[in-house]
């Protein structure tokens, strides 16, 4: 007569255990590259809009204003235009539209700020990215 061991009966909860440790880790990673994932998309797009403001600002600098007659490119006409690239970013203000024309050729350079709050429980996070350009109206 053979015996059977007893392993199959000593090993029945086992796999409720390991679920129960490993799936709460797994999910924690999951959701984490999730939110990292967004907060590197939300970075490259203020650096997008940071560029895209220079350029407006750029093109509606000083020489423009005085051809055209009209008020050369401050912070409020700047967020103005970014305000119709923007989706879902109720925080972005710009907060520096500044030419300089001590450099050859006359530069300008645009400073955004905006204020990020994770999904989930994490701490905001306030980003300020400046973006230069010469001016080439």
């Amino acid at each position: 007569m053979t015996r059977r061991p007893k392993t199959r009966r000593a090993r029945r909860g086992i796999t409720a255990v390991e679920s129960a440790i490993v799936y709460p880790i797994a999910m924690l990673l999951m959701i984490g590259t999730v939110v990292v994932g967004i907060g590197i998309f939300r970075y490259q797009q203020i650096q997008f809009l940071a560029r895209e403001g220079a350029r407006y600002a750029s093109v509606h600098g000083p020489t423009y204003a005085q051809e055209q007659g009209l008020p050369e490119a401050s912070t409020q006409s700047v967020m103005t235009y970014l305000e119709g690239l923007t989706v879902g970013m109720p925080g972005l203000e710009c907060t520096n539209v500044s030419f300089s024309s001590a450099s050859s050729p006359c530069t300008v350079e645009v400073t955004l700020q905006y204020t990020w709050t994770p999904e989930g429980y994490f701490q905001a996070m306030t980003w300020t990215i400046s973006s230069t350009m010469p001016v080439t109206y």
